[in-house]
């Protein structure tokens, strides 16, 4: 009899020791999904930093050029090189710029709009109706980045994908005007 005591408790126990493998391969594959979804959106909010960086050193660029056009247009060439530069470090391209002032000798505002042609979905903000603070002159912009350029892609292995392909992020920002502000 004793025998077959022993016979039934070993099996008992390699049936545990089966269990908790299948339970602890479990848990790993689950705690890895976790940890790689914090990595990810760990790097989109690095990355929409970096785009409101470029916002700011955009609108920096702006509030300190002379002669902004006083009609609709495309953004000056030296505010759009100001962003792609702050931008390359990332590697992270922008699809539109949006540059609203009221620099004009009758301080209507001018909205300048400059798209790279990606076919990406842009919502910018409304227009700015009066300054931010009277008798002041400011700039505003707005720079929008592609969603797949913030988000990496490290789950796409597994078919999941947390934005649509032609949705983009954007963040604006608004300095005063720096030349001849009174």
């Amino acid at each position: 009899m004793p025998a077959a005591v022993s016979k039934t408790s070993r099996s008992r126990r390699t049936h545990r020791r089966g269990s908790l493998t299948v339970e602890m391969l479990l848990v790993v594959v689950v705690l890895l999904l976790v940890t790689i979804g914090v990595a990810q959106f760990g790097v989109f909010f690095a990355n929409a930093q970096e785009v409101a960086l470029a916002a700011r050193v955009g609108g920096l660029e702006a509030s300190q050029t002379a002669n902004l056009p006083i009609a609709a247009g495309a953004v000056p060439d030296t505010i759009i090189t100001a962003i792609e530069h702050q931008l390359e470090s990332s590697q992270i391209e922008w699809s539109h710029i949006r540059l609203e002032h009221n620099v004009t000798p009758s301080d209507t505002a001018v909205v300048l709009d400059s798209d790279s042609a990606g076919g990406f979905v842009v919502n910018p903000k409304s227009n700015l109706a009066a300054p931010p603070f009277t008798n002041t002159r400011y700039v505003r912009l707005t720079v929008s980045a592609p969603l797949a350029e913030l988000f990496p892609r490290f789950l796409s292995f597994f078919g999941i994908q947390f934005f649509a392909a032609n949705k983009s992020y954007e963040h604006s920002t608004v300095f005063r005007y720096e030349l001849g502000t009174p």
